[in-house]
Formats: structure tokens, C-alpha cells, sequence
């Protein structure tokens, strides 16, 4: 099988042979000849023949089992999955996919190197194994996935794919032994079932593909199951993802500008920028929902480019016009400031359109503080030292570290509607929100509470000593065009004459 000129060598011995039958003497029958030829080349045929099924039978096996695992290949899997779907239709069975993908997998590759890596897949592959029924079919599809397939009697439900699920999450979860190193890794679980979302093999994995990252989503180590409603808002997520790119490209996307407002004197003494899409398929889009699709897919980079050139664009046309504007904040995402030539940009920008820095005020969230205290101070403090003002966002809901008030240049505290909201009726939230103004003003720190939408809520901040305030009750997000016009605009710009 090896040799590429097999066909040669049997053409050759052929011919050779009979020119030796043609040349010997009549006394030696060419039937001797010829007979011998035969049994020669039969144990020859015979040989090759056990060597190419070998060989055959070796390709089909490291096509149906993974080598580095033992477990299904992902082409085997998928046959078996095939096979599973026409056997339940049959007995009119239901059968339960679960896509298992392992947490912060990549992070111990980066860590130990991939050696490391396949032997944990290895230890991972075979504790899935003791954990699943007998009855599974268990594969691996490659990376850090694995799925396992489970045809279900008649009285085995979800609540049963909920042990099992909850079962293997805590088994794969526990720590490993590897090279003398221990390593703790979780997994997440994503299941479909078949045939009520999903009646043949790609659609039931696809499912259980979109219900494994919902279970990512929702913070790992947990398990979910798909529902036809994550297929429909999965159809618009990926619709608005499309759509949102398209807009970029185009600018048919707006900055609108909502007044800050002294809770003493209810004048204007600064601005946020708020991105607004109107699309001509999906129709108004709330930021609520197209900013985490921007930041889950990447568009959050340019977006957030195209909000400050914008912002600055307009800020030159209204210093041309003669329009005094308060400073603008700008709500910058954790991939912005992780980007190492964010502040290099940023200042490029500044000085491309001749904006004051000290009318930019830059709105960073706790998160980003967290996954990278370090860098992140540096570029805090290169800003501040460059004139920009810096707030905190929607401070109280994230981790709230007394340490980057105090060891931080911040200028501002923001403190999140949701405290807001509720302040006048729930005695917590108020609590709260007098404990963050007293602490934030403690630290020489201004306060600014957004989403004020009564005046209820305004005489209990007041009462407070609230600094800032924003929301419907002074003002809606104005376009860019209208906010000459605005009355708190009008009013200091008179008052600057």
C-alpha cells in the first residue's frame, strides 16, 4: 500500500515471466510457469490486501475517536447524533443535547502552554465520562466543547436534565491534578431537546450552542436550557449587529446631549453625551440593547471612536456659532480603555478639532477597575494630568472598592438610577444614597445622580446635599441642532454675557 509503483511491479513480473515461458524449452510446459506466477502473485495480493485494510481500518478509527481524548470525534458525534434523532422519531422518544464548554480555558493555556492544556482535556474527558448515565454518547468537538447526547425515557423530564446538568457542573468543577500543578476549572452548560427545538442534528446543536452562551452570559458554572424565545431575540441580536454595523458605516446614527443640572441653583454646568439610532428597519433601538451587542461583537471600538469625533465635531461648530457649552461627558467602555492607544487617539482627536481638554469629562464603569486596576490608574492619571475630568458610573451597583475614590483622580461620583428610582419609596436606597453622597463629599468628591424624574426625588438629594443632578425632570437628551435653543443653554450663555 506504501509502495507507489505496486502496478509497475506486477506489469514487469507479468511481462518478464512470459518472455522466460516464450524462451524455455518444450519439454517445460508454459502451464508450470504460468501456475507458479499465479501462487506468487496471489500471496502477494493477499499481503497487499492486509495491509490496506489495516491501514483503512486505523484512518476510520482516528476519524470516529479523538485521539487526544478517547472520546467521539466531532464527526462521529454528529453521526450519532443522526443516528439518535432517527431512533427516538422511531420510538417516539425525546433526546437531550448537551453542549458542555469549559470557563477560562484559554486563560490556563496562556498560563501552563498547550501540553498542559490537553492533559487537563484529557482528565476533563474522563470525569465527564464517570459523571454521565451508561446510556450517553459523549464526544468531543474540539477546543474546550464537549457534548453529550442522552435518548430520555418517557419519565425522565427537565427536572432530570437539571440533575444531571447540576451533577456534571459539580464534577468537572473540581480541582485537577496535573504535572504536580493544581488547576481549578468550571464549565457551562447549554441543552436543546429533541423534537421540540430542534428536529434534525444541526438545528439541535446550533440551540444548544446559543443556550450554552446564554449560560456563559449569565455569569458561568451554570446550566441553561434553550427556549424558542432565545432563538427569536437571537435573530434580533444578530439583525442588530448587522443593521448597527450598516449605520456606523453610513453615520445614520445621532449624539444627542442631556444638561447637568446644579440641584441648588437648576443651572446647566455640564452635559452627557447619549447615542441615539433610529433605524428605517428596526425602528427606535434602545442603547440598553444595542450596547451590549456592540461590546459582545467588537463594534464598541469604532462606535465609541465615531461618539467622540462626533461629540468634538459638534463642540467646534458651536464655539464657531458662538454658543458657550458647559463640559460634555463621554461614557467609555471597558474595551476602549483597554486599548493601548486609546489616550494616544483621544489626544490626537482633541487636537485635531482644538478642543479644550477641561470641557471633556470621561465616565468609566467599577468593572474596568477591577479587571485592571493598575494600567487602568496609569491612564487615569496620565488624563487628569492633561485636564479631563473623570467620574465614576453608576457607582453602588458594581463592587464599590472604597480604594479608587481614594486613590483614584476622580473629579465625580455618579450614582445610578436605580438608586434613584426608587429613593423616595424604598428606605434602602435612600440609606444608600445619603451614606455615597456623605462618603464621595468626605473625599472632596461632587456627586451626580441621574435619572431624576420627580420632585420628590429632587428635595430628598437636595436634603442630601446632592451636588448634580440629571434626568426628565430638567431636561430630555436634545439633538445637536435644537440644543442652542434649549432654554438652560440660553440661560448661560446670557449669564456668561
Amino acid at each position: 500500500m506504501k509502495n507507489k509503483n505496486t502496478h509497475y511491479i506486477v506489469f514487469c513480473t507479468v511481462f518478464v515471466c512470459g518472455i522466460v515461458a516464450s524462451l524455455m524449452p518444450w519439454e517445460l510446459s508454459p502451464l508450470w510457469v504460468f501456475s507458479l506466477l499465479a501462487l506468487g502473485l496471489s500471496f502477494y495480493t493477499k499481503k497487499f490486501l492486509l495491509n490496506y485494510y489495516a491501514i483503512l481500518e486505523s484512518i476510520n478509527k482516528r476519524i470516529e475517536i479523538d485521539e487526544l481524548t478517547g472520546l467521539f470525534s466531532r464527526y462521529q458525534i454528529q453521526q450519532e447524533l443522526n443516528q439518535l434523532i432517527v431512533t427516538s422519531h422511531a420510538q417516539d422518544k425525546k433526546l437531550a443535547a448537551l453542549v458542555l464548554d469549559l470557563d477560562h480555558f484559554k486563560t490556563i493555556n496562556d498560563a501552563f502552554g498547550h501540553k498542559i492544556g490537553d492533559k487537563l482535556l484529557v482528565n476533563v474527558a474522563q470525569r465527564l465520562m464517570s459523571v454521565c448515565p451508561k446510556q450517553a454518547v459523549v464526544g468531543y468537538l474540539g477546543g474546550d466543547a464537549f457534548l453529550v447526547l442522552l435518548a430520555l425515557d418517557h419519565d425522565q423530564d427537565k427536572p432530570y436534565l437539571v440533575t444531571l446538568s447540576k451533577n456534571v457542573i459539580d464534577h468537572v468543577s473540581q480541582s485537577y491534578l496535573v504535572d504536580e500543578l493544581t488547576l481549578n476549572i468550571g464549565c457551562s452548560i447549554g441543552v436543546a431537546v429533541y423534537p421540540e427545538f430542534g428536529l434534525d442534528a444541526a438545528t439541535l446543536m446550533k440551540n444548544a450552542d446559543m443556550a450554552v452562551y446564554r449560560a456563559k452570559s449569565a455569569g458561568r458554572a451554570t446550566y441553561y436550557f434553550y427556549d424558542g424565545e432565545m432563538g427569536r431575540q437571537f435573530a434580533r441580536n444578530v439583525r442588530i449587529e448587522t443593521r448597527l454595523r450598516q449605520a456606523l458605516r453610513n453615520e445614520s446614527l445621532e449624539v444627542h446631549f442631556q444638561p447637568k443640572v446644579d440641584l441648588l441653583t437648576e443651572r446647566c454646568v455640564g452635559m452627557e453625551a447619549l447615542l441615539r439610532w433610529n433605524d428605517d428597519e428596526l425602528g427606535c433601538v434602545s442603547p440598553a440593547e444595542f450596547i451590549p451587542i456592540a461590546e459582545q461583537t467588537g463594534i464598541i471600538l469604532p462606535l465609541g471612536e465615531w461618539v467622540f469625533e462626533q461629540t468634538f465635531r459638534h463642540i467646534l461648530e458651536w464655539q464657531e456659532q458662538g454658543i458657550i457649552v458647559p463640559p460634555i461627558a463621554i461614557n467609555c467602555s471597558a474595551a476602549q480603555l483597554k486599548r493601548s492607544d486609546f489616550l494616544t487617539k483621544l489626544v490626537a482627536l482633541l487636537e485635531k478639532y482644538q478642543i479644550d481638554p477641561s470641557l471633556l469629562e470621561v465616565e468609566v464603569t467599577e468593572s474596568i477597575l477591577i479587571e485592571d486596576a493598575t494600567i487602568c490608574a496609569e491612564l487615569l492619571n496620565e488624563m487628569s494630568q492633561i485636564g479631563i475630568r473623570l467620574a465614576i458610573d453608576d457607582f453602588g451597583t458594581g463592587y464599590s472598592s472604597l480604594s479608587y475614590l481614594k486613590d483614584l483622580p476622580f473629579h465625580y461620583v455618579k450614582i445610578d438610577q436605580v438608586f434613584i428610582r426608587d429613593i423616595v419609596h424604598d428606605k434602602s436606597h435612600a440609606a444608600l444614597t445619603n451614606a455615597i453622597i456623605s462618603l464621595s463629599h468626605s473625599l472632596h468628591l461632587k456627586v451626580i445622580a441621574e435619572g431624576i424624574t420627580s420632585l420628590e426625588q429632587l428635595a430628598l438629594l437636595r436634603e442630601y446635599g446632592c451636588d448634580i443632578g440629571q434626568g426628565y425632570l430638567f431636561s430630555k437628551a436634545l439633538g445637536a441642532d435644537s440644543l442652542a435653543s434649549d432654554p438652560m443653554i440660553v440661560a448661560l450663555n446670557q449669564q456668561a454675557l
